[in-house]
């Protein structure tokens, strides 16, 4: 189960949230089993084990709330282009794969329609009606 600030995506662990994951990386405990036993992200986990001095690595700034940069973005001209002029999404995607040797699924192009390209046009029509 997933802690309330864990499930809106937010990487930040109450004090007490924090001290529990230290204590249990003190014990040695595995980032797996520290995940399955809070609920916390093995990445969050790590973060804060980093930052306490507890694990070697790079530090990563939490304060920085930034989505997974989308393999699909750099194109993102050509594929709504593409679209806009009538293109199937198989089509885009077998475009993309031949001229730049996407490495994106055709799934991955799919999410990325649904959720950077579709909103928006959805609300420029709504707004013309």
């Amino acid at each position: 189960m997933r802690g309330a600030r864990e499930a809106s995506g937010m990487n930040t662990l109450t004090e007490a949230q924090r001290d529990r994951v230290l204590a249990m990386l003190r014990e040695g405990k595995t980032l797996r089993r520290i995940e399955h036993e809070t609920g916390h992200r093995r990445e969050t986990i790590a973060a804060y084990g980093r930052r306490a001095g507890l694990l070697d690595g790079e530090v990563a700034d939490l304060s920085e709330a930034r989505e997974p940069a989308s393999v699909c973005e750099p194109h993102h001209d050509a594929i709504a282009n593409a679209l806009r002029d009538g293109a199937s999404l198989r089509a885009v995607h077998a475009d993309l794969v031949d001229r730049f040797a996407f490495p994106g699924s055709y799934s991955t192009l799919k999410r990325y329609v649904r959720t950077r390209l579709t909103p928006a046009r959805e609300a420029t029509l709504m707004l013309a009606a």
